[in-house]
């Protein structure tokens, strides 16, 4: 069965095109523009048309941490996201003990293949600075450790892992993820700028969620020290992550990354918590840190830090663009751009023979439609 999409504002090489999209029940698109036969129509109502959303970076949703180890728990956390234009997810276990890690990945591992859109497993830790860490448990962090980390690599399929760089002094780590085609990333790091630039000429081209557990210009004796923020803005082959929550970045920062890295650089994620789509205020846990949600995120018990955001990826496109980001910018950046940084193919942009995951929303970035493998949810 073909499907046509009419009356929409369709993204295609960076600009919107009022034209007709075609895909199959297969889950390809066949077509763009042009007069073809069709069985169903969906009225676009001149709305917005883009490729669905890539969340490279998310710990759960709809009250579900995908630390739980509970495969349902993992499967409402997805469904969740997906209904806010999520198509394609990469769920997020944060530092744990290496059993509750397995138990983690485990739980993601059963549902896959059920759950299409997701792409792939993403851990966040625990090889990680005590200087930074943010809302990892502390307890859990740890220099990287061979006999736990290869076992991991041997039996899981993992598509990326944060550490940082400074705790892996002799790059066997990095060296060893690369070898597994594992895409290593730079997280709460208390990294110097030229200890970030070593670990990039090694193949670490990823910082994890900028600004956020990320050092920068530090003193020492009076001198000044640049950090993974420096590092960053200077090394070309470096992408970055941006949490686009409004709350984790102000406005100013997000153009400022926007300007200095450009949408090609840069991936905008959600970095979600449970209660992303569930709630908008009460105590709750990510990895098993307790946290407050309010004001539109997530916070430390104390108030000190944040603790991941309650964003979706409208809300990150949204924010975006009101800060003052090309609208067809803004979308590249959870669409093209993280498709590019993982490798996937087919994926990110409406093209013949792409994947028919598919987005439709309105001026205010309010979703009206989401399509996942040619199939509207």
């Amino acid at each position: 069965m073909t499907t046509r999409i009419t009356n929409g504002r369709v993204l295609l090489n960076g600009s919107f095109d009022c034209t007709d999209l075609y895909f199959e029940d297969n889950g390809k698109i066949t077509a763009i523009g042009g007069t073809h036969p069709f069985d169903r129509e969906i009225d676009a109502h001149g709305n917005y048309v883009t490729a669905g959303f890539i969340d490279l970076h998310c710990h759960g949703g709809g009250g579900a941490d995908f630390n739980s180890g509970d495969p349902e728990a993992v499967r409402t956390a997805v469904l969740t996201h997906l209904s806010h234009g999520t198509t394609t997810i990469y769920p997020t276990v944060t530092s744990a003990t290496f059993a509750g890690t397995a138990r983690a990945i485990e739980a993601i591992e059963s549902v896959r293949g059920t759950l299409p859109e997701i792409a792939g497993i993403h851990l966040e830790g625990p090889y990680f600075s005590p200087a930074q860490t943010g809302a990892q448990n502390g307890d859990a962090l740890r220099a990287p450790d061979p006999s736990e980390y290869a076992h991991i690599l041997k039996n899981y399929k993992i598509a990326r892992w944060d550490y940082a760089p400074e705790v892996d002094k002799d790059f066997a780590f990095l060296e060893d993820l690369l070898a597994c085609c594992v895409l290593p990333a730079a997280a709460h790091t208390d990294a110097t700028c030229k200890e970030m630039e070593a670990a990039c000429k090694k193949g670490c081209r990823l910082v994890t969620h900028l600004y956020s557990c990320t050092s920068t210009i530090r003193r020492e004796k009076g001198f000044r020290i640049a950090g993974v923020l420096e590092a960053t803005y200077l090394c070309d082959e470096i992408c970055a992550e941006l949490i686009a929550d409004g709350c984790h970045l102000p406005h100013e920062l997000l153009r400022l990354a926007y300007k200095l890295k450009g949408p090609d650089r840069l991936a905008i994620v959600t970095d979600a918590m449970c209660a992303a789509g569930a709630a908008t205020e009460g105590e709750f846990e990510i990895g098993g840190v307790p946290c407050i949600v309010e004001d539109g995120v997530a916070k430390l018990l104390d108030r000190s830090a944040f603790a991941g955001s309650i964003a979706t990826a409208d809300r990150l496109v949204r924010t975006c663009f009101a800060a003052g980001i090309p609208l067809p910018d803004a979308v590249k950046m959870i669409t093209e751009t993280p498709a590019s940084i993982m490798g996937l193919a087919n994926k990110g942009a409406l093209r013949v023979g792409y994947d028919a995951d598919i987005v439709i929303f309105d001026e205010s970035i309010n979703l009206q439609a989401v399509i996942l493998a040619g199939n509207p949810v």
